[in-house]
């Protein structure tokens, strides 16, 4: 889930020659929209779909895919670059312990509060480490917030560099940390590029058009933002708890996990400008 490009560019400069770059890191900044960035050369691409038809993106000449599941798309480039779709990282709330062991389908623990940032750098220190690997060293060169619905919680865009097992790589992409569930864990989603650092700023083009090209079928991204641990249900047997009641409830439900992958495909995946964005996703449209 990693976009690397090159270090020496600034995130203006990177937007001004590839403008969709940031489609899947979150809506433009008020000045990029003021300022909208010259359109990019457009990128063949061959469309792939993972087998179980759980998401779609685009394949660039020269660039194959190496894994597609569960709404997650791997590929990677002719220049050692990695493109990574829909990653998604299960955390409980505790201290983070470099090396923890995954148990109970929760990958590591890591404190809800913490910026996400450091909660990206914990998630790249413990992959290392489940591969017998060093902690790679982070730097962050740009961190955006995106503004979201607080259901939706905290989503960012980002370009950093790396210094690890596989040397000096930039990274570039979207990282979303879910609200907790009722049993204090939480879903970490994020879409990343990388690429040596030599070479990344060849790569960006490419990767910003598979960005651009990566597609959830609602049903099942409504699904990949459903929390961990479901809420539990109402007790058996409880007078209070009518039919009616319990299939208002359900509604509800429904209705606010549809408003999270509304908001999360327009916000995260397409960069949908905020004055466009209907005001139940942080923006200044009317509601559909």
């Amino acid at each position: 889930m990693q976009a690397h490009l090159n270090s020496n560019l600034s995130w203006k400069a990177l937007a001004a020659a590839i403008s969709i770059a940031v489609a899947c890191a979150g809506i433009a900044t008020a000045a990029a929209q003021a300022n909208p960035p010259a359109a990019s050369p457009s990128i063949p691409l061959t469309p792939y779909t993972a087998p179980d038809q759980s998401a779609s993106a685009g394949v660039p000449a020269g660039w194959k895919v190496t894994s597609g599941s569960q709404t997650v798309i791997v590929m990677t480039g002719p220049q050692g670059e990695t493109v990574a779709l829909g990653n998604t990282v299960i955390a409980h709330n505790a201290p983070f312990q470099l090396g923890e062991k995954a148990s109970g389908g929760v990958d590591l623990s890591m404190p809800y509060s913490a910026p996400l940032t450091q909660k990206l750098t914990m998630i790249l220190q413990q992959g290392a480490a489940a591969n017998g690997k060093p902690a790679p060293q982070v730097t962050f060169n740009s961190a955006t917030p995106i503004q979201l619905p607080a259901a939706l919680g905290q989503c960012g865009r980002f370009v950093a560099s790396v210094t690890g097992a596989a040397g000096a790589m930039n990274i570039m992409g979207a990282f979303c940390s879910l609200p907790l569930d009722s049993a204090g864990d939480y879903k970490n989603i994020s879409l990343m590029a990388q690429a040596p650092a030599a070479t990344a700023a060849q790569s960006a083009p490419a990767a910003a058009a598979i960005f651009a090209s990566y597609k959830i079928p609602p049903a099942m991204l409504q699904k990949k933002l459903a929390p961990f641990t479901a809420a539990p249900s109402s007790p058996a047997g409880n007078p209070a708890m009518t039919a009616a009641a319990i299939n208002a409830e359900t509604m509800q439900m429904q209705r606010a996990t549809d408003t999270s992958a509304t908001c999360f495909d327009l916000s995260v995946l397409r960069e949908t400008p905020t004055r466009q964005l209907p005001r139940e996703c942080g923006g200044t449209a009317p509601n559909p």
